[in-house]
């Protein structure tokens, strides 16, 4: 039986791609000393790694044969 290896990054990327969607998506609280929402931001940056982790691991699976 052959084993499959699952590249790590499309697992990271994933896993913060919903994380970032969740906080994006759930309206949060304001922190005292800001004016925007620290989820949305946080949420926008989480969402950019998990993308940034998600084209990495598609361009190395288009890379080796």
């Amino acid at each position: 039986m052959k084993a499959v290896a699952q590249d790590l990054r499309f697992v990271i990327g994933t896993f913060f791609a919903i994380l970032g969607v969740v906080l994006i998506a759930v309206p949060g609280e304001h922190a005292p000393l800001t004016t925007g929402p620290v989820n949305a931001e946080a949420g926008a940056c989480i969402l950019a790694f998990g993308a940034l982790m998600l084209w990495l691991a598609i361009r190395g699976r288009k890379a080796t044969p």
